[in-house]
């Protein structure tokens, strides 16, 4: 069925049936609702889902060993991120979300000396996506420590870096990266 079809039979519907048709799209299908838990939910609800969100990430970062750390698990990590984003979470939510990565996979190189080319990918994505919503958002002032502080965590490997490090002197109007 296309979409104007669809709105000429929404059309032809009267109050009580665009209700009662909601209300079945409610109850059948879960976007619908996840939909309206964000859109119409409280802060709460919003902060549960974030919460809930920042734990499984972490919990794909994980390992015990330093030794022989654990591989990532950087594709169950976009997918959460990817259903995050499709749950109509605000811009400084998603600032939060893309950030908590950068800051989860930095610590994962750091910490266990990991290093991989899907791990290097990850933090260059997720903090190039986190400094173009700072953008959008005009929010510069409130992100800009926790940015500083992704860059001293990259900071042994800032040749393999040298993109995100442009973007964030662009970001915030620097003239150099003091490192």
């Amino acid at each position: 069925m296309r979409k104007s079809e669809f709105l000429k039979h929404l059309n032809h519907l009267e109050e009580q049936d665009l209700r009662d048709e909601l209300s079945m799209l409610f109850d059948k299908i879960t976007q619908v609702r996840e939909h309206y838990k964000m859109d119409l939910g409280s802060v709460k609800d919003r902060e549960r889902v974030i919460a809930k969100a920042k734990k499984d990430i972490a919990n794909k970062y994980a390992t015990k060993s330093y030794r022989r750390p654990r591989r990532p698990r950087i594709q169950k990590v976009n997918t959460i991120i990817r259903d995050l984003d499709k749950k109509d979470l605000l811009d400084f939510e998603m600032i939060d979300i893309y950030l908590f990565n950068t800051e989860c996979a930095t610590y994962l190189m750091n910490e266990y000396r990991f290093h991989s080319q899907p791990l290097y990918n990850t933090i260059i994505k997720s903090f190039t996506k986190a400094l173009l919503l700072i953008q959008g958002e005009s929010s510069q002032s409130e992100q800009e420590e926790r940015c500083q502080k992704i860059l001293d965590d990259i900071k042994d490997n800032s040749e393999l870096f040298s993109a995100i490090i442009n973007e964030y002197m662009e970001t915030f109007d620097r003239e150099e990266y003091d490192h």
